[in-house]
């Protein structure tokens, strides 16, 4: 609570005579009348240093039928969390196998279209050597033809009887002899084996190309099965990520809920409560902390300073496990930090019952209780740099407030010296931001 409070908190004065339903109505006036006489004389003796200090009723404390239902709501929560959790890691699981087989489609599919290439390439060869060949078959026949037609005109007899002489000889080497029947025994020879091992090697090399030629089909029949398969496969994994992406859509929004859950929980008080605050903080495990840092990174940024009371919800970023209470950017954003570190200590975040006031709240404050009320705009929550808190912080004795005199100062935050034990107005639940 800030300088407009006069400790009525919804942890003290006010809490307990609200509480109190068996008193008559008048010793409940009597009790009144006695407390705001005590209050105004110590807001009087402290007002030239803090001003009038005043508690609006914020968050008023749950009846035991509506703690029990939040506890069951919590309860329905933090199974749907399990459930959600559940189905996640099923999805990812899956995605993982999808994963891992598409690897092995890709590489079949590369493997396909390489033996592709190389099939089509090498059919390419085969029949580019095939002209070649022919090109040399081509010239073999042309010189052969040539040297018959060159002998039969310049020899003594027919070409007939020429080549009856010609089967009947043996080979001769080059140059055993410069007969020109030895020379045409020799020609043709060498050009029927050249002839010989041109029509063997065009069989050979059109077999060749034959088989380079299936192959290459077969590569390209395995490539477009392989890419068949491959786009099914995506198909697959495309509706996984789908569903994995609703499924973390819903776990968000459960954990969103979960908050103000929370929120509730943590003002409730009770043992039950808290109990069911802490089984549920430890299902989300930090992710409701995790999703408000992520959010707060757009938060009240690059917001300029506003007057009291006026500061745009544009301004203002939500607090941990109190997302309907808000305080500036800075503020906020140490206080979350310090309320998870309170957190990680005790299994549960900070309660808070009141963070920024706007000036409509001051004034309504002031119509209500003009005496202990400070002027409308003199506030520190109206400038989004103060928390009222309960949970155990309103009790000067209790370990959580042991804790924040310890601790708080590492965020930032203090408790300001008139709000303690031997202040002018002792107020265990009020810290400032000193930022």
């Amino acid at each position: 609570m800030s300088t407009d409070r006069a400790g009525l908190h919804s942890g003290g004065i006010w809490r307990r005579l609200t509480g109190a339903r068996l008193v008559p109505a008048v010793v409940l006036l009597a009790v009144v009348v006695t407390a705001v006489e005590a209050a105004a004389t110590s807001a009087s003796a402290t007002a030239d240093v803090h001003g009038s200090k005043l508690s609006t009723v914020a968050a008023p404390r749950l009846t035991p039928r509506g703690a029990d239902a939040e506890v069951r709501v919590a309860d329905g929560l933090r199974t749907s969390l399990m459930r959600s959790d559940t189905a996640i890691a099923a999805a990812k699981s899956r995605l993982r196998v999808l994963s891992a087989q598409e690897v092995a489609l890709l590489a079949s599919l590369t493997a396909s279209r390489t033996a592709q290439a190389s099939a089509q390439n090498d059919a390419t060869a085969q029949r580019n050597r095939l002209v070649e060949l022919g090109s040399q078959v081509r010239l073999a026949r042309s010189g052969l033809e040539h040297s018959v037609i060159d002998l039969y005109f310049r020899g003594d007899a027919p070409l007939g009887v020429m080549a009856a002489a010609l089967e009947s000889l043996t080979p001769p080497l080059l140059n055993s002899s410069t007969d020109p029947l030895v020379m045409v025994s020799y020609q043709v020879h060498l050009r029927a084996r050249q002839l010989d091992q041109a029509r063997s090697e065009r069989s050979a090399q059109a077999a060749l190309s034959s088989n380079a030629t299936s192959a290459s089909e077969r590569a390209t029949a395995a490539a477009m099965t392989s890419a068949k398969a491959e786009s099914a496969h995506r198909s697959v994994i495309a509706r996984q990520q789908q569903r994995f992406t609703r499924l973390a859509a819903t776990a968000t929004a459960q954990v969103g809920r979960a908050a103000r859950v929370r929120s509730t929980l943590l003002r409730a008080g009770g043992t039950g409560a808290k109990d069911a605050d802490r089984h549920l903080a430890r299902v989300l495990q930090g992710r409701d902390y995790k999703l408000l840092m992520e959010e707060s990174s757009r938060c009240g940024k690059g917001s300029r300073a506003y007057p009291n009371g006026r500061w745009p919800s544009r301004a203002r970023c939500p607090l941990y496990a109190a997302p309907d209470q808000t305080l500036r950017r800075a503020a906020a954003l140490a206080f979350n930090r310090m309320s998870n570190a309170f957190q990680r200590r005790s299994g549960s975040a900070l309660c808070v019952t009141e963070g920024y006031r706007s000036y409509a709240e001051q004034v309504a404050v002031k119509a209500r209780l003009p005496r202990l009320a400070a002027s409308p705009g003199k506030s520190k929550h109206g400038l989004g740099v103060a928390v009222d808190l309960c949970g155990g912080v309103e009790d000067f004795a209790s370990p959580a407030h042991s804790w924040l005199q310890s601790h708080a100062g590492s965020f930032g935050w203090f408790h300001p010296a008139w709000a303690g034990p031997s202040g002018g107005l002792p107020e265990p639940w009020h810290w400032e931001f000193a930022g």
